[in-house]
């Protein structure tokens, strides 16, 4: 029972880490932002400027700061992140949901002396706990949409 539980919460780890990665390096990933979207972009330069995203083709990217609408080229930039507060509740949830899968699953095959019905009780909300917890650490923040290379030609100001 203990190494069925351990195992459980690795793949439980495993599970909510690999939902937290995620591809940074295309372009195209520009296509998910919403006009009107905060962001953030850093050029090569590492000058960093945030603004509401108007629009993006495959050769620049335009969003509005202040006042003024501001378009960088593709070549120029270096980050591309969005500042909409969003993910720690989603994170928690499919913590919740995996957990509670999990100790319910733990539950369900729990054959020998235990009741199943006393096991399930006892795993569904302790690791669905557990996966809330480990959902709800996981960094919120601003993700990343875009990311490139440094330009070795590049200086810091």
């Amino acid at each position: 029972m203990r190494r069925l539980m351990q195992i459980t919460l690795s793949v439980l780890l495993l599970a909510t880490a690999a939902g937290a990665q995620t591809t940074e390096q295309s372009w195209d990933n520009l296509k998910t932002l919403r006009e009107g979207e905060k962001i953030q972009v850093v050029d090569q330069k590492l000058k960093s400027q945030n603004g509401t995203f108007v629009s993006a083709t495959d050769q620049e990217i335009s969003f509005q700061a202040d006042q003024d609408t501001v378009t960088i080229q593709r070549g120029d930039v270096l980050r591309v992140s969005s500042r909409e507060h969003h993910k720690r509740l989603r994170n928690t949830l499919i913590g919740l949901v995996v957990g509670a899968g999990a100790g319910a699953a733990m539950g369900a095959s729990e054959a020998e002396s235990h009741n199943r019905r006393e096991v399930a009780a006892y795993m569904v909300p302790t690791l669905g706990g557990i996966g809330a917890g480990i959902g709800a650490a996981m960094p919120a923040g601003h993700p990343t949409i875009y990311r490139a290379e440094r330009r070795k030609d590049q200086s810091a100001p």
